[in-house]
């Protein structure tokens, strides 16, 4: 099986890694939640009704596989925050045998 992220060929490490996320339905929430627009935490978890502590959890794991943007400001009272992106927009899995597979995320 192969899997391109962005047109690169990820290793087989990164690309189980990204085959596990893919089959977990809260990290796939999250990354619907944020396609369009960069969002705190707290929006996706209300959203997406992942639980905060699950969301901070994925946005890590997220970011860490390269899937997710993460941004940060401080606000007028000082305070630091961040948003989050999706950086996949969309995902195209082609099976040309039993054997063989291609999973594209662009």
């Amino acid at each position: 099986m192969q899997v391109l992220q962005q047109g690169r060929i990820l290793g087989n490490k990164d690309a189980d890694n990204v085959l596990k996320i893919m089959s977990n339905d809260q990290a796939m929430n999250i990354l619907r939640s944020t396609i369009d627009t960069p969002k705190s935490a707290w929006d996706i978890s209300v959203m997406s009704g992942v639980p905060l502590t699950q969301v901070y959890r994925w946005v890590r794991r997220l970011h860490t596989s390269g899937l997710v943007r993460v941004s940060g400001d401080t606000n007028l009272s000082g305070k630091k925050f961040f948003m989050y992106q999706s950086k996949v927009s969309s995902i195209k899995v082609t099976l040309t045998s039993l054997t063989e597979s291609t999973i594209e995320l662009s």
